[in-house]
């Protein structure tokens, strides 16, 4: 058991004196002066199968790397509102886009709602209602 104490000693001797000198200071704190750095060792498994080569890209990865297009990075399901002060759902109950729906209490009337004869409000919603029937429509064609 000495005998392999007095090896590692004679290595870290060897050491600080590569580093410049025996009496070298050790300049990290986290290392002690009792410290020995082990060569690394290399250990070689048997595979019983080659390495797999790479793939080659396809069309859609080499469009997103080519636009820099990154798709791990999902937004989060929740937002801040200014209006309740507080982090609301970005879409469905209680979202963001009801909330704002429901304290926009003025809307500039534009040209074509005063020819319609419509308030902005209901014309806001009529808008919204062809856009869902549209959108069905696409849907069916397909």
């Amino acid at each position: 058991m000495s005998a392999f104490f007095t090896a590692l000693f004679d290595l870290k001797k060897k050491q600080m004196a590569a580093q410049g000198g025996e009496d070298a200071q050790i300049l990290e704190y986290t290392k002690s002066k009792y410290s020995v750095d082990l060569p690394k060792s290399e250990i070689v498994i048997p595979r019983t199968k080659p390495i797999p080569k790479e793939k080659p890209l396809t069309k859609w990865e080499r469009f997103k790397i080519e636009k820099g297009i990154n798709t791990r990075e999902k937004r989060s399901r929740m937002v801040y509102d200014e209006h309740t002060d507080d982090f609301v759902p970005r879409f469905g109950f209680g979202s963001v886009k009801k909330i704002q729906d429901k304290y926009q209490w003025a809307m500039e009337e534009k040209p074509k709602h005063v020819e319609s004869g419509l308030d902005p409000f209901t014309y806001k919603k009529n808008e919204k209602k062809l856009d869902k029937e549209r959108q069905d429509l696409r849907e069916l064609k397909n």
